[in-house]
């Protein structure tokens, strides 16, 4: 029987606190959550999330001001889009980085697979950025923030300066996950 912890066969995998608050030790406060919940911002923290109610593809990723935000982004998976959801995420992710509305990010590939995806889609891999590959997978966590288990792959974090390059933050920071490539 297929374990569909973190697939395409679940959307419920909430980022463990260790990894937020390496997130955060490398983005400052997270400013934005575009494919989040209630749930998951109780530990993610974020000054502003996106719901899939509103649809965080759709809108603007820049403070009401239009002041660029740091983003934390874990998207959901879905095997009945194509492009898939996490691939849809990367896409707007880079737009808004081009556009100056990210100050800088940190997106949580859910398999390696995405990194051909990513460059297959959009033109351009999450290998041209710093990336941790975690020594160990990345135990999830279930709807009550419960611990699931282990997903049947690894994941990839990845690290895209914007407007800020902490770069050698992430390197520090997250080499304490796993293998970092900067």
């Amino acid at each position: 029987m297929t374990n569909a912890q973190h697939t395409m066969n679940s959307h419920e995998h909430y980022t463990p606190t260790s990894i937020i608050e390496m997130a955060r030790e490398v983005l400052g406060d997270i400013d934005l959550d575009p494919c989040s919940s209630e749930t998951a911002n109780k530990i993610v923290q974020a000054k502003k999330y996106f719901t899939k109610e509103c649809n965080g593809l759709r809108l603007g990723w820049c403070s009401e001001d239009r002041e660029p935000l740091s983003v934390w982004c874990n998207p959901p998976g879905s095997q009945y889009i194509k492009p898939s959801l996490p691939m849809l995420f990367w896409q707007k992710l880079l737009r808004e980085i081009n556009r100056c509305n990210v100050t800088h990010a940190i997106f949580l590939a859910y398999s390696p697979d995405m990194v051909r995806q990513s460059r297959k889609t959009t033109g351009t891999s999450m290998l041209a950025f710093p990336v941790c590959q975690p020594d160990d997978r990345i135990v999830f966590l279930d709807g009550d923030l419960r611990p699931k288990t282990s997903p049947p792959h690894g994941n990839l974090v990845v690290y895209i300066p914007g407007v800020i390059d902490n770069t050698e933050g992430f390197k520090r920071v997250f080499s304490q996950l796993g293998y970092v490539k900067v």
